[in-house]
């Protein structure tokens, strides 16, 4: 008999090129890896692919949607840099846009943010 893995407390979707790093901007990411919060913990669980939004100084207002609809079960998105145009409308959609850790880790970043929200 097996057992269905848990609910993770919340997902939190982070623009890393490296995996290692929050290094990308919200307009250049082409997918973002996406962590699961469960108990304290944070793990990665996916990658989920997208089309970058920036499109040469302007963004595309239809991937930009796309990305929303990618993103929809996430708490937080986590980037090096947003404007404000994207991040109004993640905030919209109910996505924390989060851009106060830029090349931080992954891991120790969602755990910061998190304690500063139950602050």
């Amino acid at each position: 008999m097996t057992t269905a893995p848990l609910s993770p407390d919340c997902l939190i979707a982070v623009a890393t090129k490296t995996g290692q790093q929050i290094d990308l901007h919200f307009g250049h990411a082409d997918d973002f890896a996406i962590y699961a919060v469960r108990n304290g913990t944070v793990a990665f669980l996916e990658k989920r692919q997208v089309e970058h939004y920036c499109q040469g100084g302007h963004g595309d207002e239809d991937k930009r949607e796309v990305i929303l609809r990618a993103l929809a079960d996430c708490r937080a998105l986590f980037v090096a840099r947003i404007g404000g145009g994207p991040g109004t409308r993640l905030r919209e959609a109910g996505i924390e846009p989060v851009d106060d850790y830029p090349y931080g880790a992954p891991e120790a970043s969602i755990i910061a943010w998190l304690a500063s929200q139950n602050g």
